[in-house]
């Protein structure tokens, strides 16, 4: 019988043995030579050497031809291809501005396509279309698109599937026009829904963001003829970067006057006064492409489920407003619902980190799923909403005990590195928990670390609030802070601004910088003394984050004829009734008998203020009895608010929530 043969022992070591075990039994008495240092044993491992190789590079090869084990960004770009997918290259940003002009005209005043603003860091603007200011107005707003503008000349060749390459990388996504003698062909997905008569090419990149053209073979899209001229012009630039800020953009263009010969040229003021640039995104990730080829496979370019609602949005893109970093769908729960799916949407600024979207881009998003033409996508009797989404915040305070051959420093910043990359993980999307089993593994898997304990993990959310306004002479404000009943601020976050003047809050409640104040993170009691006036109706604007909570429903017990109750609830800390809003608390019932906490002190009482119990908010430890023994197998229900600072129970996200990093608090022990 033929010895079984283990085709999976194919490292080194184990080949090394499977040959010294073949030549003892082929060749037992003519090889001998298996010392360590004989000419023997080196042929051996040489062999096994050039077969460990030869194994390693067959597992790269197969693995590469698996999206979930693919490596190689060109690998991903081919199994994208055949599915439809395609890898996004970068795109640009697009910036809204204040243009103005210094008396009012009579005729539009038309800031042509293709004015082009540069800025001190590089990044070059420009007008895709005509922009204008209205007859009879001095303002207006026009939008600028980044990106500078290229144009490659090429000669057809005739054949059929002709390729070109444009000259230059990161070619941004829906920039490129091409013309055919003169004449623009469109772009389309897939040559394979074109006809023989179709004036039409497909755009692919490779893995080093190189654009390609790609044309028919006049069965599939027409063929360029030979000797055509064929003309490609694009913009490159995008990323992030493009994701100006507010007032990066502050200078004059030269419009006209519409309708006017000889040319009347009008100066014009451009300010991005409101609006910081958006829809810049880098080019898109093999982590990012291996989360949604699937979901873009399951929607089969229809938006008909969430899902699909959200596989679509998250690949889409737009050549003038860019793409989103996030976007998630959820439908629509109030009244009337008209089976209407919200849409929230995130995009990044300049530093990368999410921030909220543009108009412009929402709209565009907004046209794609409303379209009812050609190459629409969602189903007829289901309208959209464009929502803003929401960023929660995430601040983990940790104790972590470290080996003394190690340096503290290093594995802190180690832990803050492995921190980030979770929260900016391609897995990390809108409505994911926050696992604390993934904290613990970004800071236990740190070498050094001998264990960890978290502390605590506090979700939050930033507001900013407007306290007041300047007169020119009043340097000291008072208010109190809009927050919900006993979900405090986060200790640091608060900030304020009038203008040039600014506040820092150093987490003891202090606020320091052009004045002094301080913040009572409890009440939200705030009081400011700047070290001169705030000009005359300047805004004073109060930022900072204060804790969430999240409303549970929890089956506490169910009941046996006894009328004793105790018990944790599942998710404490609960928030605890305000009695000045009369907000939060916890209401427990069997069904007919309801008793609550009425004062805030975690006194149970029934509504004629009978005492029946505690609880406990902190802990969650409950301790009630009902006025009437409840019968037997009824279910026992508690109402309430989870505050979402917890060391023990995962942090719930909503669909319109995406968890980011907030603040690290990492004290280290010696063991």
């Amino acid at each position: 019988m033929a010895p079984k043969i283990d085709y999976t022992a194919r490292d080194f070591d184990t080949i090394m043995v499977s040959l010294k075990a073949h030549l003892q039994a082929k060749f037992p008495a003519t090889w001998k030579n298996f010392y360590e240092s004989g000419i023997g044993t080196q042929w051996l491992e040489l062999v096994a050497y050039a077969f460990d190789m030869l194994s390693f590079y067959l597992d790269y090869t197969a693995n590469e031809n698996f999206l979930p084990t693919a490596r190689d960004r060109a690998s991903v770009i081919n199994l994208g291809k055949l599915v439809g997918y395609q890898l996004r290259p970068p795109t640009s940003a697009a910036v809204n501005c204040t243009a103005t002009i210094t008396a009012i005209h009579g005729t539009d005043v038309v800031i042509p396509a293709d004015t082009v603003i540069t800025l001190a860091s590089g990044l070059v603007f420009r007008t895709l279309t005509a922009q204008r200011i209205e007859a009879g107005s001095l303002t207006a707003e026009i939008d600028f698109t980044e990106g500078e503008a290229r144009s490659d000349a090429f000669v057809s060749t005739g054949v059929a599937w002709q390729s070109i390459r444009v000259s230059e990388p990161g070619a941004v996504y829906g920039s490129i026009v091409v013309t055919v003698d003169g004449t623009t062909w469109d772009r389309t997905s897939s040559l394979v829904y074109s006809s023989a008569l179709s004036a039409e090419y497909s755009t692919v990149y490779n893995e080093d963001d190189y654009a390609y053209i790609k044309f028919g073979d006049g069965v599939n899209g027409q063929v360029p003829p030979t000797g055509a001229a064929i003309t490609v012009s694009y913009r490159v630039g995008g990323g992030i970067a493009s994701n100006i800020l507010i007032n990066e953009i502050n200078t004059t263009v030269v419009g006209n006057l519409e309708g006017t010969l000889p040319i009347v040229p009008i100066t014009v003021s451009v300010a991005n006064n409101l609006y910081r640039g958006s829809g810049g995104e880098d080019r898109e990730t093999i982590e990012h492409a291996k989360l949604w080829i699937p979901r873009w496979v399951s929607a089969n370019g229809r938006a008909v489920t969430e899902n699909d609602f959200d596989a679509l949005a998250n690949a889409f893109s737009d050549s003038t407003y860019g793409a989103p970093s996030f976007v998630k769908a959820k439908l629509k729960q109030e009244i009337p619902e008209l089976n209407t799916v919200q849409l929230y949407v995130w995009g990044r600024d300049s530093m990368g980190q999410v921030a909220a979207a543009s108009v412009g881009l929402k709209d565009a998003i907004y046209a794609y799923f409303s379209n009812n033409g050609p190459g629409s996508v969602r189903t007829i009797c289901t309208d959209v909403e464009m929502q803003d989404g929401e960023i929660t915040y995430i601040d983990v305070v940790a104790t972590v005990t470290v080996s003394s051959a190690y340096s503290a420093t290093a594995i802190v910043a180690t832990i803050e590195s492995n921190l980030d990359a979770l929260f900016s993980s391609a897995g990390n999307i809108p409505g994911t928990d926050v696992h604390l089993s993934k904290i613990y593994n970004a800071m236990q898997d740190v070498e050094g670390v001998e264990h960890a304990i978290i502390d605590s993990v506090t979700a939050s959310d930033e507001t900013i609030e407007t306290i007041g306004a300047g007169n020119g002479v009043t340097t000291s404000f008072a208010a109190t802070l809009d927050i919900e009943a006993n979900l405090s601020i986060i200790a640091g976050s608060v900030e304020v601004v009038a203008g040039s003047l600014t506040l820092s809050d150093n987490g003891s409640g202090s606020l320091s910088g052009n004045g002094t104040g301080t913040i009572n993170y409890a009440t939200g009691t705030i009081s400011i003394t700047f070290s001169s006036a705030p000009p005359a109706l300047t805004l004073i604007n109060v930022t900072y984050r204060h804790i969430l909570d999240y409303a549970r429903n929890e089956l506490l017990q169910t009941t046996t004829g006894s009328n004793d109750f105790t018990g944790v609830l599942s998710y404490p800390p609960a928030v605890a009734y305000d009695i000045i809003l009369g907000q939060k608390g916890i209401a427990i019932s069997d069904g007919s008998q309801v008793i609550l906490d009425f004062d805030g002190d975690g006194i149970l009482k029934t509504t004629d203020g009978t005492i029946c119990g505690t609880i406990d908010y902190d802990t969650g430890a409950y301790d009630f009895s009902f006025p009437v023994t409840p019968s037997s197998g009824l279910s026992i229900w508690a109402a309430y608010y989870q505050k979402l600072q917890t060391a023990s129970e995962d942090i719930p996200i909503d669909k319109e929530q995406l968890a980011v990093k907030g603040t690290y608090t990492i004290t280290t022990t010696t063991a």
